[in-house]
């Protein structure tokens, strides 16, 4: 139970990695935020999770952010805790990739693992300090084919939580980066599923960096 008496504000909570870690947080004493764009599945998700709230969001606009901060303090008294989960992916070859869908990658990731944690800063500090972990991606590290933008936005994330730990540190609020490898989400199981049949299937060797012989960087 330590996390009794606190409370998470976790993006991207409706699914994935970011509702995982709602019901373990619930599970250990805490009460969560459940932030999603879509406020349908946070809501859902939040029914399963005692305790928990469900708030609409979009992590790219800053009023929205501001509202969503608002919401959670208002509800549920303070955050002592920040998990920037939110994110989506986007593929294709550089010389063909939008500058649109590279526009909306750095939005959600970067602008919105900046505004979440800003705006959450002045409540952490009234709790006494707290905790702030930023989902990266194995992407940033290692070099994948057609994912220029993704690895480019969680690259920015691994920068941009260093200098934010140093920032922070005087204020006791801790940042770290998580960096995950293959993991089946909902975000992810298109690599996953078997090519050309759709049924869904787990494909382990298509989905594995280790099957495709990747090239480092």
């Amino acid at each position: 139970m330590r996390f009794a008496n606190k409370v998470l504000l976790v993006t991207g909570g409706a699914s994935g990695i970011g509702a995982a870690t709602a019901r373990r947080y619930t599970a250990e004493g805490g009460r969560v935020t459940v932030v999603d764009l879509d406020l349908a599945k946070a809501e859902a998700t939040a029914a399963d999770i005692p305790g928990a709230i469900a708030v609409q969001c979009d992590v790219s606009d800053e009023a929205s952010v501001i509202a969503a901060v608002g919401q959670t303090r208002e509800q549920l008294g303070r955050i002592d805790h920040v998990f920037n989960a939110a994110g989506h992916v986007a593929f294709g070859r550089v010389e063909k990739f939008p500058v649109e869908a590279w526009n909306k990658l750095l939005a959600v990731h970067v602008t919105g693992t900046f505004l979440v944690t800003r705006t959450a800063i002045p409540a952490m500090r009234e709790a006494g300090g707290g905790a702030v972990v930023n989902i990266a991606s194995i992407s940033a590290l290692v070099a994948r084919a057609h994912t220029t933008g993704y690895a480019a936005a969680k690259g920015a994330i691994i920068g941009m939580s260093r200098q934010l730990a140093l920032d922070l540190a005087p204020d006791n609020i801790r940042v770290n980066v998580v960096i995950p490898g293959s993991v089946l989400t909902p975000m992810t199981s298109p690599l996953w599923a078997k090519e050309g049949d759709g049924d869904g299937d787990i494909n382990r060797a298509a989905a594995s960096s280790a099957e495709i012989g990747r090239a480092h960087v």
